[in-house]
């Protein structure tokens, strides 16, 4: 069962008079449980696709049908309680709030939604129990310029998942961080996915790509193609996923 599809999308700015169209009539599906990564040169239109699929951004015409329902037709209130209480999000650059603990940044969606009716202790509970699942159990008092980068992303992992999310999605979310803190966060993304969750993310890095179920390759605002790769069953597949995903990249422009 797809739990987003969009039919024809397409989304144009207008500059200076001038119409940009920066997705042109996409088209696409992401299955319950995938973790589809969404490739393509600087300018491609990567990130205003995942904004747009996400409601973060409205599109000029076409459909995008999340759980069935056509999320262009909402309003800007229904999409802010869908974003808050069905989807996670997880940026390059690690948005929290300087007047709050790390504790307290992650547990704000479940404060905010009215969906959550759980006294403030067991969400607190639940949020102890995300950070012990990704590490950063000693963190959780910590003001945010005390931890680092990595520590950062996973604690952005567990905001995310906080309200329980149909679907995650994620703007390079390894980018701003060194190989070894990006390995660490890919790998704890790979675990969400293979617990059940759904996942979108937009990457430079065929490092990232290669631990995807699936690849799209966008150029010029078109999907040129996908590649599969299926789920990844360990370390040892790694080296192999990582030189065919390159070999069809480089086949398309990369």
């Amino acid at each position: 069962m797809n739990i987003l599809e969009t039919k024809d999308l397409c989304k144009t700015y207008i500059v200076n008079k001038r119409q940009n169209n920066v997705l042109k009539n996409v088209s696409l599906a992401v299955g319950e449980g995938e973790m589809v990564a969404v490739m393509g040169p600087s300018g491609s239109g990567k990130s205003t696709l995942l904004y747009a699929v996400s409601g973060m951004d409205g599109i000029t015409a076409g459909k995008v049908l999340f759980c069935g329902k056509n999320i262009a037709e909402m309003s800007q209130k229904e999409l802010a309680v869908l974003r808050l209480d069905e989807m996670g999000f997880i940026f390059q650059q690690m948005y929290m709030l300087k007047n709050l603990t790390v504790l307290d940044n992650i547990i704000l969606p479940a404060a905010q939604s009215k969906k959550n009716k759980e006294p403030r202790r067991e969400t607190v509970q639940r949020c102890r129990e995300l950070m012990r699942k990704l590490g950063i159990s000693d963190i959780a008092d910590n003001d945010i310029n005390e931890v680092s980068g990595g520590q950062l992303q996973r604690a952005c992992i567990c905001r995310s998942m906080m309200n329980r999310p149909k679907m995650i999605f994620a703007d390079e979310p390894t980018g701003a961080l060194n190989r070894t803190s990006s390995d660490e966060v890919m790998e704890e993304l790979a675990k969400l996915n293979s617990e059940g969750t759904t996942i979108m993310l937009v990457t430079h890095d065929v490092k990232v790509a290669a631990k995807c179920t699936r690849v799209l390759y966008i150029v010029d605002g078109n999907i040129k193609g996908e590649y599969n790769l299926n789920k990844c069953e360990g370390f040892s597949q790694m080296r192999e996923r990582e030189r065919s995903l390159n070999n069809w990249l480089l086949e398309l422009g990369w």
